[in-house]
């Protein structure tokens, strides 16, 4: 059976590394998956660690043919990430094994221009080795990114399959943000958003990831939560919000719909189904409008569903297989 090593934070809480332990608990047919973190959680001497671990492991297993991969998987953001990643990329290719490079950053695009000609020609030299393969998660991505870096495949995030809750109706009146603790997911323009809505909405609660305190009684901070808890919140709010300033393709997105719960995103955030409601990035008048609707006339549950189809396991495999097979 051949073998695909994914390489990327799957130690860290986040999006990426839901995606990544999805790819690896459901690799293609025919082949076996493994996983191996190249980040922690903690400060830089931790992280640093965790890539030398990553380095070090990676190349032993390139140069033992018994133990040697037929793909690396790198799963990368921009900035430091990319930086950490190009250089495992270039240890993987000269032991001669294929690569692909997934990139999840929703600010990949911003990285490139801040950088210039220089850094868009250092990203596109690690691409176009024949052996490489550059994957973005959705065709708006692959419009923004490809005529600065090359050819790219699109494939999307898939759809982690969870156990649903028993819920047997919907809270009417209950905002929820899923994400951590940074100044790019919206935390504070989510509550300025509840307080504009709460004279509308007299009843009106926020349910918030990643903070652990708020001071308005309405508000309800649960840190981080388990994957059992993150499913029960989906089932039983009103609206997702994703107020972030930039996203490659949030999973909670994707697993909100298939829960039938509507979304309200950022105008920012691309690559999610036509039914997730857009509003203009901080712009408070414009998302008050937005969630009202959302929660007076709420989109039908089943339709929501539906439109997560293209992002289920069983068609991402298929897409990683047939990419997986051409390298």
């Amino acid at each position: 059976m051949r073998k695909v090593l994914h390489v990327g934070p799957c130690d860290t809480p986040g999006g990426m590394a839901t995606v990544m332990h999805t790819l690896a608990e459901f690799p293609p047919e025919g082949w076996e998956a493994e996983l191996l973190a190249s980040h922690a959680p903690g400060g830089l001497w931790a992280k640093w660690r965790a890539y030398r671990r990553a380095r070090r492991e990676l190349k032993r297993r390139c140069s033992d043919p018994a133990l040697r991969p037929d793909v690396v998987h790198v799963h990368t953001a921009a900035d430091w990430s990319w930086r950490r990643k190009s250089r495992l990329v270039s240890l993987v290719r000269n032991h001669g094994v294929s690569v692909v490079v997934h990139l999840h950053s929703g600010q990949f695009d911003a990285w490139l221009s801040k950088g210039g000609v220089q850094r868009q020609e250092q990203v596109c030299s690690t691409l176009k080795d024949e052996g490489v393969q550059g994957v973005v998660l959705s065709s708006a991505w692959h419009e923004r990114l490809s005529p600065i870096i090359g050819s790219l495949e699109v494939i999307n995030n898939p759809l982690p399959q969870m156990p649903r809750p028993l819920i047997a109706e919907r809270e009417g009146q209950h905002l929820l943000l899923l994400g951590r603790n940074d100044p790019v997911k919206g935390h504070a323009f989510a509550i300025k958003l509840a307080e504009a809505l709460r004279p509308s909405f007299p009843e009106l609660r926020l349910t918030m990831t990643g903070v652990s305190q708020s001071a308005h009684p309405w508000v309800n901070a649960q840190g981080w939560v388990s994957e059992e808890e993150k499913m029960s919140l989906l089932a039983m709010a009103s609206v997702l919000l994703i107020p972030s300033a930039f996203e490659g393709q949030p999973v909670v997105a994707l697993e909100a719909l298939s829960a039938g719960l509507p979304v309200c995103a950022s105008d920012r955030v691309m690559g999610l189904p036509d039914l997730v409601t857009k509003a203009p990035f901080n712009d408070i008048e414009a998302w008050v409008d937005a969630v009202s609707k959302l929660l007076q006339n709420p989109p039908k549950p089943t339709a929501l569903a539906a439109s997560v189809e293209p992002y289920g396991v069983s068609e991402v495999q298929r897409r990683w297989k047939t990419l997986y097979e051409s390298l």
